[in-house]
């Protein structure tokens, strides 16, 4: 009954996930690395076993342990990921600011504005 429930759980994420793709709220990339964790999910409910005698093997007693480190690896190797991501897209970000900025100075054809002070007058 867990090995269902798991096995449904795990592909209504994979749903959900290829709505949000479909939507475009979700970025190709991204939508590969959370289907592949949601197949991942799925083999984990499937081959339940045969995770527990991994375990045994590596000298872990309770399946569920390697399962739990197994996921702190993936969730700081994520979090690497995605610190990356934000860094690009900082810069990316910055430089904008900076060429917004340059065009407000300098006008859309790139000849310097004048500030209005010159008036011609004495």
């Amino acid at each position: 009954m867990v090995t269902v429930l798991f096995v449904g759980a795990a592909v209504l994420i994979m749903v959900v996930i290829i709505e949000a793709l479909r939507r475009r709220r979700l970025s190709e990339n991204f939508a590969l690395l959370w289907l592949g964790v949601g197949v991942a999910a799925v083999l984990l409910a499937v081959l339940r076993p045969l995770f527990d005698r991994i375990s045994d093997a590596v000298g872990i007693a309770y399946g569920p342990a390697l399962l739990f480190a197994l996921v702190i690896v993936f969730l700081l190797i994520l979090c690497l990921v995605l610190s990356m991501h934000i860094t690009r897209l900082h810069r990316r970000v910055e430089l904008l600011a900076e060429e917004i900025a340059l065009r407000s100075v300098r006008g859309p054809d790139g000849s310097p504005l004048t500030t209005g002070s010159d008036d011609g007058g004495d």
